[in-house]
């Protein structure tokens, strides 16, 4: 893929965060070695699947390349066999631990998010980011400016796929090196060039002790050059005790490498960090891009928030698979990601792992800062129907709770941002939650479309489910001669049975209204009412499913 692509053919970007699901369909004999058929389905607002054919000796090369990153990183790829290895038996058991590994690597957000898995899910729209070097091409972008020049090519560095990093050195200063960053801009990119360049400066322009600003390079249509300071490294470097400038997976594979922090410095960085969001919230800078990986340390003791200009590049969050799960109900605004991103730090701070699903609800609590009242309301299930906590709201309650002191506030910085810019950051905040919006809203309709699979695949449980419950049946009138020979139980037509009745002459009704073929007609009336209620809550569908 060149580099130099028109723009035209950016409209139709991938999201790299969609979740892939595979399924091996089955295997066939090809050339005299077998060849499993696996069926990917990348997940959106629109499912795009194709098929991929790989053999067992194409998952051991991808586990040996694996392994070169971490060697705690396990497939659990069944073992090799030199004989008897197309033996139809033999072949099915390997396709089962094959799909096993397939759900491992789909699964954990970090090998999801690598670029070896991806590519080898779905070569076509990855494998050229494996091959192709950018050192000359970026070089050639480089070459009149007076400033900066490139030094070598990194490995993945971070988790982004489509982002290429290289050390640079400041002609001014040839002995500092900075880090310089090739990104292609991400499905959310809404501004045009001019636009974006416009924005993009005034970004640059910003002020602000806790919040690192990088200097934006000119740069082709599509893609930005960006310089940033190295330093330490980022927060996740420091808790992972590892060096920033190492491949991903290396870096962060390994939980056991993760260590705590002092409390006195986990009380100053979460300070900071709220400070620092407090800033781009009151300026209504849009972010939504706030993990321990974009926490810049500047030293022991001082911390910037980095990578304020992904949202207006279009790039999605890492947390995004996570985001469309909790509904919309507790994702509302990128601020409200911003939180979500808080919460997990603390997390890290207080677990010393990384959380690896959308939510949690019990926590070990394993430093002496009581943080579980916060993080119960930041990670709670979208069941709970909470609502994500301001900044702002954070900072008071650990006010109250004295891990705040009551100093000058360090957002107190303003910036002067141009009106235009200003509108330009509204619509770009717009567009980053539509996505987010449209796929919540796909996740919260295929629920619905389980519960009545359930229903019309299952009559038993929800006949259990009913008697389960205590209804109140108003009014049962039928003309039916099985409802004839049940009249004597009651003492008119119009009579109404309630739940405090005997357990008998409910289970009877039941009975009679699951063997009617009326209760058939009812069940496809009650899935086509939830199948055109999608506007309505989730608490609405369960409702309908409850009364059948």
């Amino acid at each position: 893929m060149s580099i130099f692509e028109n723009s035209a053919t950016l409209k139709h970007k991938v999201d790299d965060t969609h979740p892939l699901k595979c399924k091996i369909l089955n295997s066939r004999n090809t050339s005299g070695y077998t060849e499993y058929v696996i069926e990917v389905t990348r997940t959106g607002v629109q499912d795009y699947t194709w098929k991929i054919f790989k053999r067992y000796s194409d998952f051991v090369k991808l586990q040996n390349m694996l392994y070169k990153l971490s060697p705690k990183i396990n497939l659990d790829l069944p073992p090799k066999k030199y004989i008897g290895n197309m033996d139809r038996k033999l072949v099915m058991q390997r396709q089962n631990a094959l799909q096993s590994s397939l759900n491992t690597m789909v699964e954990n957000l970090m090998l999801a998010n690598s670029l070896l898995v991806r590519s080898f899910l779905d070569p076509e729209s990855y494998s050229e980011y494996c091959k192709e070097s950018l050192f000359q091409k970026v070089g050639m972008v480089l070459r009149g400016n007076r400033e900066f020049e490139l030094s070598k090519e990194l490995p993945n560095i971070g988790w982004r796929l489509r982002r290429k990093s290289f050390l640079s050195k400041w002609k001014k200063d040839p002995k500092q090196e900075l880090l310089l960053s090739w990104t292609e801009c991400g499905p959310d990119l809404l501004l045009k060039q001019l636009d974006l360049v416009t924005v993009l400066k005034s970004i640059s322009s910003i002020i602000h002790p806790l919040v690192d600003i990088p200097v934006i390079l000119p740069s082709p249509e599509g893609y930005t050059l960006s310089v940033h300071n190295i330093q330490v490294g980022s927060l996740r470097d420091l808790l992972y005790q590892t060096t920033p400038l190492q491949p991903f997976l290396k870096k962060y594979w390994d939980t056991s490498s993760h260590v705590y922090l002092p409390d006195q410095t986990m009380v100053s960085y979460i300070k900071q960090i709220l400070y620092g969001l407090k800033f781009l919230h009151d300026n209504h800078i849009p972010y939504g891009h706030l993990h321990s990986g974009n926490v810049l340390v500047c030293d022991i003791e001082n911390i910037k928030l980095t990578g304020i200009e992904n949202s207006t590049l279009g790039l999605p969050s890492f947390y995004r698979s996570f985001l469309v799960q909790l509904g919309k109900k507790r994702i509302q605004s990128l601020n409200d990601i911003d939180v979500y991103g808080f919460g997990h730090i603390l997390y890290e701070f207080t677990e010393n792992e990384p959380l690896l699903r959308p939510f949690c609800e019990h926590f070990s609590q394993k430093t002496s800062l009581n943080l579980t009242k916060q993080m119960k309301t930041i990670l709670a299930p979208p069941s709970s129907k909470l609502l994500m906590p301001t900044v702002n709201s954070i900072i008071t309650n650990l006010k109250h709770a004295r891990m705040i002191d009551e100093e000058k506030d360090p957002s107190f910085f303003k910036c002067k941002i141009p009106v235009l810019v200003k509108e330009h950051y509204i619509l770009i905040a717009e567009k980053c939650m539509s996505r987010i919006f449209e796929d919540q809203k796909k996740i919260a309709l295929e629920k619905r479309h389980k519960k009545i699979y359930k229903i019309i695949h299952d009559p038993e449980k929800c006949s259990g489910v009913t008697q389960s419950r205590h209804f109140d049946f108003h009014s049962i009138k039928s003309n039916s001669s099985l409802d004839i020979n049940n009249r004597s139980h009651s003492s008119s037509s119009n009579s109404t049975l309630t739940s405090t009745g005997s357990d008998i002459q409910i289970n009877s009704m039941i009975k009679l209204f699951c063997s009617s073929s009326l209760f058939e007609l009812c069940k496809l009336l009650i899935m086509f009412i939830i199948l055109e209620c999608d506007a309505t809550d989730d608490a609405s569908s369960t409702c309908f499913v409850s009364i059948l």
